[in-house]
């Protein structure tokens, strides 16, 4: 018995379409976040770590850290960089107005941080685009942290 025409045709018409979708190319993986490009979570703590230790020391903002318990300290920049870089974490610290509300902090011990960052992230071998993006997320805190 033959089979309808509109059979044979549908047939053909799917593997024609199975066989170019297997034949094109592939969607292109979609970039890793910010918190991969980093160095994902040791990537991310040895920064924090090392900006930490030089800024709370540094003569121009070390005033901001005394009495600070800088372990603490450190554990929770990492979660607040990880969770602002696309990584796993959540951070559920105080935002940053409530966090150095009354430490009068200046642009200038700002700017010293700043400075300290970018120098952990070029120790760490980040790439100029990944510094500068995560720069610039820091950056929109910078009004909080000043309680502007």
């Amino acid at each position: 018995m033959p089979l309808p025409t509109s059979i044979p045709a549908a047939l053909l018409a799917l593997c024609f379409l199975a066989g170019t979708t297997a034949c094109s190319t592939p969607a292109p993986a979609p970039e890793p976040s910010l918190f991969v490009r980093l160095g994902g979570m040791p990537g991310v703590t040895a920064v924090v770590d090392d900006f930490v230790s030089k800024v709370s020391v540094d003569p121009r903002s070390k005033r901001t850290f005394e009495g600070v318990n800088l372990t603490r300290l450190k554990a929770s920049v990492v979660t607040h960089v990880c969770s602002l870089s696309g990584g796993p974490c959540k951070y559920e610290g105080d935002d940053m107005a409530l966090a150095h509300r009354g430490m009068a902090i200046s642009k200038e011990e700002l700017s010293v941080m700043g400075y300290y960052v970018d120098q952990a992230l070029r120790r760490q071998g980040v790439a100029r685009e990944d510094r500068e993006a995560l720069e610039g997320m820091l950056d929109k805190l910078g009004p909080e942290v000043l309680n502007k």
